[in-house]
């Protein structure tokens, strides 16, 4: 891409400059005023500066063949403080490749934690409907959600702009690790209102001759919309240094079968089932979730339930030749807690001084532990490097968007926005865990995390039935359908910034409201997406055709490759996905059908195949036109291989 200067903006246009990509001006919100840059004028051909009231701005850009990435920042070069709400990037309405009526362009939208919804979304539509309880957890800007717009759209991250007939464009932040990112966008009749890039200023206080610096925004063109997603995730993994894991774990959960109500005797009967049969589930972990803990800040103090103790309980899983794993929610604080009453400095106060209560658990009002504090940083290395100690290999870190939004707080550090009081505090933990054991984020902020934890949750929690009546208008809340949709149009997350976890493999009759073909939706959704393979099922109650499911997501994880939703752009909830089996490279087409009524899902296959074979029924369909077509029942999938069979 190639960059021009103007005298209050930028153009951007394709490499040989035949193509207008979008014209761009940049700003900052300062102590509520928006104040905008112009007179640009080039400190070198990649590097612009503008000097606009008091405020210094500076831009950089660096070019590829298709690609752009732009750097921005300002300095305070006034003589008083000023607090910051956020510098962003706007187009300019014009004659570029993004003037598209808006019948005519799609566009992906991106969720702020693993609960909140993604997916493509057009005219007409308006943004995700959410609990009104949940907003605060779910998006970076609540605000916009009251009430939601028509053609209106808050992308958190990442979005991708899809004209008809013509090249996609994406943009995207390369790092949430210090700023919230977001894309501000609206559809017009002839062309987008609105297409604003925000890195926010969560109104932090810049002092004098300091500089206040934007995440590196990426843009990237060409047909493919998902291959985008696709290289932007591998551009941010590069930039944020991501770790991963040099194989994707399998184990067993303790939370969807027991949920809170766990026993220490429960998490025995799975062991001593799992050590026994472990020719059958070769299982690496075994996860102790919520229910252990005598409160949730006191985490090496067990209830009544767990009389042994921790130490006890990870030296049975060990013995038994499994790794422990346990779960916490770092910084959620219960006020019932010996934590509260020993070191209520460590948490997040208003900004009268008073403890930020944010939420209830169980009957007790629930604190936030402060990240920017130093005594609670140094609190989260010690208890981590204790839990190591006593031979934990894997922890499951739950509910930390709490870092990021305490309600009416105020960090320790005035400086820090929201997502750097949740690194710093990720930090602290990875610090006292150590560089070789497996951290595992869950009900998090997506854009910090990277770099710091292997694997990351990617959707809500599935549920053991397909949904609720009073959950169907909301589209985080934990069903079938949006977990299925999250799964898919997040599966280019996997190993390009950490191993995706789909949640756990439900296969049971018993504890159950599932049907016979959901659980194989289910299954087929696990198993071409890949990523962590958990169960969650009681082994002793577990039916030997319901088990057969398991073993089938353990006897090879990751079985597919380039895995993707071949309906994208068309669908919220994409219906037809596609990989390739790894051992064979034979094509493989899933057809799901969310809908309450039988639907006829149709896409086109490689010209060289014409047969395929079902795999839960070994049923054959054939191709007509280079189409595969085939009615699916509600609520059911199906698995179609191509080429060589299984």
């Amino acid at each position: 891409m190639e960059t021009a200067v103007e005298k209050n903006g930028f153009r951007i246009s394709g490499s040989k400059g035949e193509t207008v990509i979008a014209q761009l001006r940049l700003s900052a919100t300062i102590d509520g005023c928006r104040i905008d840059a112009a007179d640009w004028h080039g400190e070198t051909p990649q590097r612009f500066e503008a000097k606009t009231n008091g405020i210094s701005f500076k831009t950089t850009f660096l070019s590829g063949p298709d690609s752009l990435l732009l750097t921005a920042e300002f300095r305070n070069d006034s003589d008083k403080t000023v607090k910051v709400g956020d510098i962003r990037w706007t187009r300019e309405p014009g004659s570029d490749a993004l003037a598209v009526p808006g019948p005519k362009l799609r566009v992906y939208r991106e969720g702020w934690t693993m609960a909140s919804a993604c997916g493509s979304v057009g005219w007409g539509e308006a943004d995700f409907s959410m609990n009104p309880d949940y907003v605060p957890f779910a998006t970076s800007a609540p605000e916009r959600f009251k009430p939601a717009k028509p053609n209106r759209f808050t992308s958190e991250y990442v979005t991708v702009l899809m004209p008809e007939n013509a090249d996609s464009v994406l943009a995207g932040f390369l790092s949430g690790a210090n700023r919230v990112c977001r894309f501000e966008i609206e559809l017009g009749e002839s062309e987008p209102v609105q297409i604003d890039a925000v890195s926010c200023g969560d109104a932090i206080v810049l002092q004098p001759g300091e500089v206040f610096r934007a995440e590196p925004l990426l843009l990237l063109s060409e047909k493919d919309p998902y291959t985008l997603l696709e290289r932007y995730a591998e551009f941010r993994g590069e930039r944020q240094r991501i770790r991963g894991w040099d194989h994707t774990p399998s184990g067993w959960c303790s939370w969807y079968y027991y949920f809170e109500k766990v026993t220490e005797n429960d998490v025995l009967e799975n062991l001593a089932y799992m050590k026994e049969h472990r020719s059958e589930y070769p299982l690496e972990y075994l996860q102790v979730d919520d229910g252990y803990q005598a409160a949730l800040g006191d985490w090496l103090t067990t209830n009544d339930k767990f009389p042994h103790g921790l130490e006890w309980l990870a030296k049975q899983i060990h013995d038994a030749g499994f790794k422990p794993g346990f779960w916490l929610a770092p910084f959620m604080v219960e006020e019932r807690s010996g934590l509260v009453q020993e070191h209520p400095e460590f948490l997040v106060h208003t900004p009268e001084g008073e403890i930020a209560w944010t939420s209830q658990w169980r009957g007790s009002r629930v604190a936030v532990l402060d990240g920017t504090h130093p005594g609670a940083q140094d609190f989260l290395r010690q208890l981590f490097r204790t839990l190591a100690s006593i031979g934990i290999e894997y922890v499951k870190l739950d509910f930390m968007m709490y870092a990021c939004a305490a309600k009416n707080g105020r960090y320790h550090d005035p400086a820090a926005t929201r997502v750097q009081a949740l690194r710093r505090g990720l930090e602290a933990i990875r610090e006292g865990f150590g560089e070789k054991r497996f951290i595992l984020g869950c009900t998090t902020v997506l854009g910090p995390t990277a770099g710091i934890v292997n694997a990351e949750r990617i959707g809500t929690d599935i549920t053991p039935y397909w949904q609720r009546g009073e959950e169907q208008a909301f589209a985080e809340a934990p069903t079938v359908p949006n977990v299925c949709r999250n799964l898919i149009n997040r599966v280019y997350m996997h190993r390009r910034l950490w191993v995706n976890d789909p949640d756990v493999h439900i296969a049971r009759i018993d504890n159950n409201e599932l049907t016979e073909n959901e659980i194989l939706l289910w299954t087929s959704a696990l198993w071409m997406v890949g990523g962590l393979t958990l169960l969650c099922d009681r082994f002793q109650t577990l039916a030997p055709e319901r088990a057969a499911l398991s073993k089938l997501l353990l006897k090879q994880t990751d079985a597919f490759e380039n895995v993707r939703p071949l309906d994208f752009r068309e669908s919220t909830v994409p219906a037809v996905w596609f990989g390739r089996f790894r051992e064979t490279g034979a094509p493989v087409y899933g057809l799901f059908n969310f809908e309450d009524v039988p639907r006829i899902l149709s896409t086109p296959v490689e010209k060289t195949e014409s047969t395929f074979k079902e795999h839960w029924s070994g049923d054959t369909a054939t191709a007509k036109d280079g189409r595969l077509s085939v009615e699916v029942p509600p609520h059911s999938c199906r698995i179609y291989f191509g080429g060589a069979q299984r």
